[in-house]
């Protein structure tokens, strides 16, 4: 389905060849799948109907000499014949020009939807897992002596492919913040604020606001949190941070506030609860259904109710239900 791809296998020349032909190299565990593709583009192709010789002939001539005069035999049947098979040859012409000169979109997006999460290949054989209500941007075509880069908006776990040539691999969350990599695996969560948790591998940050430019190197079990022009590392279990790719929470001392933030964020819910008990914690695990069955297990956790009324929702300790 990819229009680059397409126009490689139907005119595999110039730059289009050097492109998928260098992919080939660096993903040689591709190579069947591609030729899988390509023989089923090929098999995709229009009947075939064979004009005589002298016809071919004068149609290419009709074409070449568009200003001028070309004597059409004399046969009446076989002159109409020939004027419709100019036409027809003129219009497909242009209808194989404007298929090969198309220029392929410049990039690609990826959405998830309140409660979706979707698991994405890219280019580069690389794997993302996009959280709900996120957003994923890259170009349609990755060359292979620029860095390989994404637009980040929501969150995602990235599990990037180390290049034979350390080809670099970007992620960009948000204005001036960039996060560099060779080969690793992380989560990245961008609303509010940045959040970078890194669980193997080793990666450099760019952000704004640091003094004259330094990049700043994170190791294996670190986060980096920036929100408001500055910047916090620290050690943490990544497990907590990452759990959520396999439907489940990890809670270690995680308070109320925070898993009220979560389902805003992941499923549109505002809940609203008392002032005085979003600072309460826990810690423990539970696995992530549905919307619904998760307001029900925080609200168990806790000790609350849930209270629907109308459109509002609300978690309301059991002595405040009328």
């Amino acid at each position: 389905m990819d229009e680059y791809f397409q126009l490689w296998v139907f005119n595999p020349v110039g730059n289009i060849d050097a492109y998928w032909q260098n992919w080939l190299d660096e993903n040689p565990d591709k190579r069947s799948d591609v030729e899988e593709a390509r023989s089923t583009l090929l098999r995709l192709n229009f009947a075939s109907f064979d004009l005589p010789s002298e016809d071919v002939l004068y149609v290419w001539n009709k074409i070449r000499n568009q200003n001028g005069d070309v004597v059409a035999p004399a046969n009446g049947f076989f002159g109409k014949r020939i004027v419709w098979y100019s036409s027809a040859a003129s219009v497909l012409l242009l209808a194989i020009s404007s298929f090969f000169w198309t220029t392929p979109p410049a990039s690609v997006e990826y959405r998830t939807a309140f409660g979706e999460t979707k698991i994405i290949t890219l280019p580069d054989s690389s794997t993302v897992i996009l959280n709900s209500n996120s957003l994923l941007r890259l170009k349609s075509a990755w060359k292979s002596t620029t860095p390989r880069e994404v637009w980040l908006d929501g969150e995602a776990f990235f599990s990037v492919i180390h290049k034979k040539n350390n080809q670099p691999f970007k992620v960009k969350p948000g204005e001036d913040v960039a996060i560099e990599v060779l080969g690793t695996t992380f989560n990245v969560y961008h609303r509010d604020e940045t959040k970078i948790v890194l669980n193997s591998g080793r990666i450099q940050l760019s952000l704004p606001d640091v003094q004259s430019g330094e990049k700043i190197m994170m190791k294996p079990g670190e986060l980096v949190e920036y929100g408001e022009k500055k910047f916090v590392k620290r050690k943490v279990d990544p497990k907590v941070y990452t759990a959520w790719t396999e439907k489940n929470l990890v809670l270690n001392r995680t308070s109320l506030r925070e898993l009220l933030h979560m389902i805003k964020d992941n499923y549109g819910i505002d809940v609203k609860v008392k002032e005085s008990l979003l600072n309460q914690t826990i810690s423990g695990s539970m696995p992530v259904t549905d919307s619904e069955g998760l307001l029900h297990q925080i609200a168990k956790a806790f000790q609350l109710t849930v209270v629907k009324d109308e459109s509002k929702v609300y978690m309301r300790e059991s002595h405040d239900i009328q």
